[in-house]
């Protein structure tokens, strides 16, 4: 089984097929285009500064730069709008490929960052940078796309990609297609991070997930709590399928919209109750540091029966990684930048199965964890289940959803407190419908010491186990800082809300380091029917 194809692994001459090192891999791979402007493949828009009654986003800048930055390596977008240069004929079917270069069915990728809404009917609506031709907004219902150039929508929005509560990429986007192959978005309302761009290639280069996958896992490391989608169409079902699970190579090729199926992570459901309490005294960790040698390299291929063929070579370790056992039969381990393990054993079951039950699942995961000795070194414990769905069906008949995979995720404790950085810290062990363990994702690091910090306030004498009042004392002074810089733009939000389950007191991870914090997302009004999740982060000292 390849974990690693299509041209995403790049190896030195002669080095075995079984051991990569990552650099990186053009998305269009291949392909032979030249490295100037114009040439027809991505085109980039982000906002941050929005016309008054809307609050602004502070990361979208970022967010599309992280998009922008990967590609340009290999082919120079045709454009990036930003701002008051993000105006509606950029999405309209008169201009979106204005002289053949500029609009959004002008290249092939298309990325837009910023604020994103949907109606009760289905009807997707974003918010631009100024007013052009009497409008301020972008709506579905107006777009005509994939009939010159576009094939990839990239919306890192809220409500972009809806499946649930009676909508469906089918109803939002169906009339809007002319050709288009995949369009990734977002359920929920979504984080305003900087991440989402540079962590889908992340994972797609460095982990060798296909686009599908590497847009969701990339949703995760940002926060736990948001639903990440995306689609893919083809003349049957079985086309649409293999392109959502398999696309990991940009096409130029018009899809047909005959099907459309679609995949989406739920936000994680927590399977113990948090511990809230602050600790009586702060206490810094450091955590041990990451040897990749080739012996060591040769070592964890072993634990996991990966077979290397010629072995691993002393230069196999890329600036982005690793991949082990590509090529090959059986298994298949990848090692990302920051150490974190990925095992493939094997594809998910495609058979339709249901999936097993909560407690069959991490009876499964908790074997697997005890088989490999993930919790040897490091303190873990179950904590939370997330389910990918999927589903899809013809413009007039669509499936009920189905669980493809669970995953069990494993937290690791330090000092009793869970390390609360997404995407660090834990184990996930996922499990397809017929019971059978598909990956494991091993992004533990073991602790080397504990250092005391300075005392914090202790638990309420009325409630030592839990003391909510005293997180939410702790979270005041971020939560203030949010809003002035939210109102800073010239309006007040009028609601906060707080994302159930997203409170934790426990170690946030940066390098080698580990420092105690409290952490929420919450999400905030920002008018005209819009709005915007935000971690908030507060330090323990």
């Amino acid at each position: 089984m390849a974990l690693l194809k299509n041209g995403v692994v790049t190896a030195p001459p002669g080095a075995p097929a079984a051991a990569r090192a990552l650099t990186s891999a053009d998305p269009f791979a291949g392909t032979g285009v030249a490295a100037d402007r114009g040439a027809n493949r991505y085109g980039v828009c982000s906002i941050e500064d929005f016309p008054p009654g809307i609050t602004d986003l502070s990361y979208t800048h970022e967010d599309a730069g992280g998009f922008y930055n990967y590609v340009k390596q290999f082919t120079a977008p045709n454009f990036w709008y930003r701002d008051g240069g993000v105006l509606s004929w950029i999405y309209g079917e008169q201009y979106d490929a204005w002289q053949g270069t500029y609009g959004f069915d002008a290249c092939v990728a298309e990325y837009h960052s910023g604020h994103g809404t949907m109606d009760g009917n289905g009807v997707f609506s974003m918010p631009m940078g100024g007013t052009w031709g009497g409008s301020a907004w972008a709506s579905s219902a107006d777009m005509r796309l994939g009939n010159e150039v576009s094939r990839y929508l990239f919306f890192s929005t809220c409500l972009s990609l809806r499946i649930a509560g009676g909508h469906s990429p089918i109803r939002t986007w169906d009339a809007a297609n002319l050709g288009l192959r995949m369009i990734f978005g977002f359920e929920t309302t979504s984080v305003d991070s900087p991440h989402y761009g540079a962590y889908f290639f992340s994972k797609w280069n460095g982990n060798g997930h296909k686009f599908s996958k590497a847009w969701l896992d990339a949703s995760w490391d940002i926060d736990h709590h948001q639903a990440p989608s995306a689609v893919a169409c083809g003349a049957t079902q079985a086309e649409a399928q293999d392109r959502l699970w398999n696309e990991g190579t940009f096409s130029t090729a018009a899809a047909s919209k005959n099907w459309w199926w679609w995949t989406w992570y739920d936000a994680a459901k927590s399977i113990r109750a948090p511990r809230l309490e602050l600790p009586g005294s702060a206490q810094t960790a450091r955590f041990a540091p990451q040897r990749l040698s080739p012996s060591r390299l040769a070592e964890l291929a072993g634990h996991y029966g990966v077979r290397l063929g010629g072995g691993v070579p002393d230069d196999a370790l890329g600036p982005h990684g690793v991949v082990l056992g590509a090529g090959q039969d059986g298994p298949s381990l990848s090692i990302d930048h920051r150490g974190v393990r990925e095992i493939t054993f094997a594809d998910a079951d495609g058979t339709g199965r249901d999936a097993p039950s909560a407690d069959e699942a991490v009876r499964i995961a908790q074997d697997a964890v005890e088989t490999f000795g993930l919790a040897d070194r490091v303190d873990l414990v179950a904590d939370k289940v997330r389910h990918q769905y999927h589903a899809g069906g013809t413009a007039g008949d669509v499936a009920d959803p189905r669980v493809r995979e669970t995953h069990v995720v494993f937290t690791q404790l330090v000092d009793g407190h869970p390390v609360v950085t997404p995407g660090l810290g834990e184990v996930r062990v996922g499990i397809d419908g017929a019971g059978t363990v598909t990956t494991i994702v091993d992004a533990t690091r073991e602790v080397e010491r504990l250092s005391e910090g300075t005392p914090v306030a202790p638990p309420s004498a009325d409630d030592a186990s839990r003391d909510p009042s005293t997180v939410d004392e702790a979270l005041d002074a971020p939560l203030q800082r949010l809003l002035r810089r939210l109102s800073a733009g010239g309006r007040v939000p009028a609601e906060v809300r707080t994302i159930p389950d997203s409170t934790a007191v426990g170690y946030a991870l940066r390098g080698d380091d580990g420092a105690p914090v409290v952490r929420r997302t919450v999400e905030v009004d920002c008018g005209a029917g819009l709005a915007k999740r935000y971690v908030l982060a507060a330090p323990l000292r």
